[in-house]
């Protein structure tokens, strides 16, 4: 209790104000009524409070997105910070959707997109036959279904890099001889 009157003396003498009113239960409860500005209160309450690990900021923003409905097959990936993925049919659809779009700005020869959009079109099709996500998982065959979003979801940022530089144009200077022969 001396602590947080202690605290909060400081912190009101720092901001210089005039009206202070420090109220504390006897129930230990902390309940400060400060006749100032918010931020002294709010400046207050963090000096005097100490926060566990179970109110960490970072941790509560992603609780929600743990969540899994009860009638789920599954509560978790097993895997530190893949969450479970409700409705993976329409995030793969999304994502493989947007890969196509970008890989028709690329030349038809470009190699990277001859063979990007034939594994991509493959599972397209897979994804939109197989409603059973534990049998998509298998036809597939990357792994958890969570994991195969990430997977399209990287892909998909490797498709802007390669269009953004133009990978598939001739090198600006001539390769120096015997660079892309193998092997050494």
């Amino acid at each position: 209790m001396e602590n947080l009157i202690s605290a909060a003396k400081i912190t009101l003498n720092n901001f210089n104000f005039q009206e202070k009113v420090l109220k504390i239960s006897s129930d230990c409860e902390k309940s400060i009524n400060l006749m100032s500005s918010r931020f002294l209160r709010s400046a207050v309450l963090r000096a005097t409070q100490q926060r566990t690990m179970y109110e960490n900021p970072y941790i509560n923003r992603f609780k929600a997105r743990s969540k899994v409905s009860e009638d789920f097959h599954k509560k978790t990936t097993g895997i530190t910070g893949l969450f479970v993925n409700e409705h993976p049919h329409r995030a793969l659809t999304v994502v493989y959707g947007r890969i196509l779009r970008a890989l028709e700005q690329m030349p038809k020869d470009a190699a990277y997109r001859k063979y990007t959009e034939a594994v991509v079109k493959q599972r397209l099709a897979v994804v939109q036959a197989e409603t059973n996500i534990e049998k998509l998982e298998l036809k597939i065959g990357m792994g958890q279904i969570e994991e195969v979003i990430e997977q399209a979801e990287l892909e998909l940022e490797a498709v802007r890099a390669i269009l953004d530089s133009k990978a598939w144009e001739p090198l600006v200077e001539a390769a120096p001889k015997g660079q892309w022969a193998w092997p050494v």
